[in-house]
C-alpha cells in the first residue's frame, strides 16, 4: 500500500468529494435556537453539492486513468489531458447554462492583462517548440518565441483594457484549460503530461470549492426566505453573516486536497521513471555506439592482418 499510496490518495481524494454530498454544508449559528427552518442544508440540497459530486466523479475517472501505468505513453497522456480539459467544460456548461452564472463579465486591467498575454505567450511558445524544434531552427528555443508572442498578446489585450467583456462561463473554462492543457504537453517529458494536468485539474477544482461557500450560506438564506415556517410566516430569514459552512464543505475540501497531494506524488514519481528510462536508453545507445566502434576497429584489424599474409 506504501508502495501505491499517491494512486490511493488521487482516487480516494474525489471518494471523499462525493461522500461530502451527505453532510451538512451549511447552517445556522446556534444563537439562533432553530427557530427559523431549515436551519440547515446537506450538500444534496444545493445546486452546488451536486456540482462537487460531478467533479468528484470525472476526477475519480482521471484519477484512475493518470493512475493507469499506460497512462505515461506519450499518447495516452495528451488524451488524457484533453479529456480533463473535456470533463472541466462539461461540468461548467452543465451548472452554468441557463443560469444567472451563464456568463461571465470580465474588465481587463493593465496588470492582468499582462499576466493573461504571459501566460498565452508562455503556453503557445512552448507548444511549437516542443512539436517543431526538430524541423527548423526558428523553434529551437522557446525564448525568442515567448517575447515576440508576448508583444503580440499584450498589444491586443491592451486594446481591451477597461473594457468589459462577455463571454459564455463554460468557453472561458474551456479557454483557460486549453491554455493548461498546452504547458502540460508542451513542458518535456510530454509522458508526464497527464500528471501535469491533474495537478491543475485538482486546484481549479479546489478553487471553486473555496469560492462556492459564499453561494451555499445564500442557498440557506434563500431555502429560508421560501420556507413556510411553524407559525404560517413566510418570507423571512436569518442574516447571511448567521449562517456558516457545515462539515461537508470543509470535508470536500479536504477530499480534493487529498486528491492533489496524490497527484503531486504521482507526478514526482513518474517523472523520476521517465528520467531513469531516458538515461539507462542513452546509455544503451552509447554501449551500442561503442560496440559498433569495436567491431569495426575489430574487422579492419583483420583485413589488415589478412592483407600482411598475403
Amino acid at each position: 500500500m506504501k508502495k501505491h499510496w499517491s494512486k490511493i490518495a488521487l482516487v480516494l481524494g474525489p471518494m471523499i468529494m462525493i461522500a461530502s454530498v451527505a453532510w451538512e454544508y451549511a447552517r445556522l449559528k446556534p444563537d439562533y435556537n432553530f427557530l427559523i427552518e431549515p436551519w440547515s442544508l446537506r450538500g444534496y440540497d444545493t445546486r452546488q453539492g451536486w456540482a462537487i459530486v460531478a467533479m468528484g466523479v470525472l476526477l475519480v475517472i482521471g484519477g484512475l486513468l493518470t493512475s493507469w501505468e499506460g497512462s505515461i505513453k506519450p499518447a495516452v497522456s495528451a488524451g488524457v489531458t484533453m479529456y480533463l480539459v473535456a470533463a472541466a467544460t462539461g461540468v461548467t456548461a452543465y451548472f452554468t447554462i441557463g443560469t444567472e452564472r451563464a456568463v461571465t463579465d470580465i474588465t481587463l486591467q493593465t496588470v492582468s492583462g499582462l499576466m493573461i498575454a504571459a501566460l498565452l505567450a508562455a503556453s503557445v511558445s512552448l507548444s511549437l517548440r516542443s512539436m517543431l524544434r526538430d524541423k527548423s531552427v526558428i523553434f529551437k528555443r522557446a525564448m525568442p518565441l515567448f517575447i515576440g508572442l508576448f508583444v503580440v498578446f499584450a498589444v491586443v489585450a491592451s486594446t481591451v483594457t477597461g473594457t468589459q467583456l462577455s463571454i459564455q462561463t463554460w468557453a472561458l473554462v474551456l479557454i483557460v484549460f486549453l491554455v493548461l492543457a498546452g504547458l502540460s504537453i508542451s513542458i518535456r517529458p510530454i509522458d508526464v503530461a497527464a500528471n501535469r494536468m491533474m495537478i491543475f485539474t485538482t486546484v481549479a477544482a479546489w478553487g471553486v470549492i473555496i469560492l462556492s461557500a459564499g453561494a451555499i450560506r445564500q442557498s440557506l438564506v434563500s431555502a429560508q426566505t421560501a420556507f413556510v415556517q411553524s407559525n404560517g410566516v413566510t418570507g423571512i430569514s436569518a442574516q447571511y453573516k448567521d449562517i456558516q459552512t457545515a462539515g461537508g464543505w470543509w470535508l470536500a475540501g479536504l477530499g480534493i486536497t487529498v486528491a492533489w497531494v496524490g497527484a503531486i506524488g504521482l507526478w514526482a514519481k513518474r517523472r523520476d521513471i521517465v528520467a531513469a528510462r531516458a538515461r539507462a536508453r542513452k546509455q544503451r545507445e552509447a554501449a551500442d555506439e561503442s560496440a559498433q566502434e569495436i567491431q569495426d576497429a575489430y574487422d579492419e584489424y583483420q583485413k589488415e592482418q589478412a592483407a600482411a599474409q598475403g
